[in-house]
């Protein structure tokens, strides 16, 4: 089916592709919603409805690889409708969502639905990873081009439990590997974690950093790539927290490991003190946010192309969920609202460059997870595209945010360069801090 939208040119912007920023260029998308020209010396055609973006920044829409919309069966907390919504916000045109509560997508029939069922409903482009467990293990072969990836639990986390042990997790990355899929995982320790409760006092009961600490995730990675390099699955590891993890990934792939990572905005942007003095557990996720030497050691990583990019893990729960005691709270929070502007403030107050901030949310996992028409503005792309001043900035205000908790652990801080407009396959859907027209988001893997 083509796209009724109309063709655009862009001009008098700085455009960034991916990789670099290119000065005096100008982009024209076509009819079909795809990127038909790029270059500096591009004049109007009839057809085009001309956009003179006065030296604002041109962006490939954002790709977001690590999302939980809770949809279907729990969209009191999150659903497709007000996620996607809170995605335009942020400048995602792409997620790749893990569905972490019942049911979980063990099986093709169940994926297939669940893609189905999200047309007319998202408006952003969408990819369900599907879930590795032992239920699912002999569906997956039936799930092969559905999918980006298939997830599994290493560590016990919000709405799953985690691999009981290495001869489950061989089990399991064996039947990943033998039917073709790559492996993404949530790296935490269960037995370490158990000796950090145990052994805690009533000062320190209440630290998610020392409850879920450093080791857990080290751990877990360290199995992980060590039953990945027996079985020959290709592992990704999501959300690394720690500059060790950052360190073994790292170190595998120099080996000729199909070893990969991506870390998130919350590991670039707050440290382990000021995560514990947040109030209502605001900070309080999964793995736990660590310390300065390692958001150090993860924008280094990031800068200089380690990592795989950042995905936000956007997991929203109601407030009054949150807030009750740091036992009974819920990990997780919303994120992907902020996600263009969080990259930004990672570069103006930690150093990370521009060009290495937004490559890794649009190119970097685009290219891990096989998205050949995303996160680039080449010719014959689609024409996701996003505009924003980086000139201007603003207090978040949680209140205003789209998706559906209406709350943000980066309440009042004052970020830059907010989506002002966003394009999906050359169709203008957010606009003035609001998504507009019907939801029109597609499935990327039926």
């Amino acid at each position: 089916m083509t796209s009724s939208a109309p063709s655009h040119l862009f001009q008098n912007c700085l455009l960034f592709d991916g990789v670099h920023f290119l000065e005096g260029f100008a982009l024209r998308t076509d009819s079909q919603g795809k990127i038909a020209e790029m270059g500096p010396d591009l004049n109007p055609n009839s057809s085009d409805l001309v956009v003179d973006l006065n030296g604002r920044w041109l962006l490939p829409g954002l790709v977001d690889c690590h999302v939980h919309f809770r949809e279907p069966g729990l969209v009191r907390k999150e659903g497709y409708l007000t996620g996607s919504a809170g995605a335009l916000h942020g400048g995602v045109t792409t997620v790749l969502e893990i569905q972490n509560n019942p049911p979980l997508m063990e099986s093709a029939a169940l994926l297939r639905k669940k893609m189905e069922d999200l047309r007319g409903v998202s408006r952003v482009d969408y990819a369900p990873y599907g879930s590795l467990t032992r239920a699912s293990i002999g569906a997956l072969e039936g799930m092969k081009g559905l999918v980006p990836a298939v997830k599994c639990f290493l560590g016990a986390s919000t709405g799953s439990g985690g691999v009981k042990n290495l001869p489950e997790m061989r089990e399991l990355f064996s039947a990943a590997q033998r039917a073709g899929h790559q492996v993404v995982a949530h790296c935490e320790d269960d037995e370490v974690m158990r000796q950090a409760n145990k052994a805690a006092s009533p000062e320190t009961a209440s630290r998610h950093d020392l409850m879920r600490p450093v080791e857990a995730e080290t751990k877990s990675i360290q199995d992980a790539i060590s039953v990945a390099e027996e079985t020959g699955v290709r592992l990704h590891v999501f959300h690394i927290s720690t500059k060790i993890g950052a360190e073994l990934v790292r170190q595998a792939a120099q080996r000729g490991l199909p070893i990969t990572g991506t870390t998130g905005p919350q590991y670039l942007l707050v440290e382990a003190n000021e995560a514990a003095r947040a109030p209502q557990n605001r900070f309080k996720v999964n793995p736990s946010i660590k310390y300065a030497e390692d958001r150090i050691a993860l924008i280094s990583a990031i800068e200089e192309g380690l990592l795989q990019g950042v995905g936000t893990d956007h997991a929203p729960h109601p407030l009054e969920d949150k807030a009750r005691p740091y036992q009974k709270a819920p990990s997780g929070f919303p994120s992907i609202d902020l996600l263009l502007p969080l990259m930004i403030s990672a570069h103006d107050r930690f150093g990370l460059s521009l060009e290495r901030a937004l490559a890794a949310v649009t190119l970097d996992p685009a290219e891990e997870f096989g998205l050949k028409q995303k996160g680039r503005l080449a010719v014959g792309a689609d024409a996701d595209l996003v505009v924003c001043d980086p000139e201007t900035s603003k207090v978040v205000k949680e209140s205003e945010l789209p998706s559906k908790s209406k709350w943000s652990p980066y309440n009042g801080r004052e970020l830059r360069a907010f989506p002002e407009q966003v394009y999906l396959r050359g169709k203008l859907v957010f606009e003035n801090g609001k998504p507009i027209g019907k939801p029109c988001g597609r499935p990327l893997f039926l």
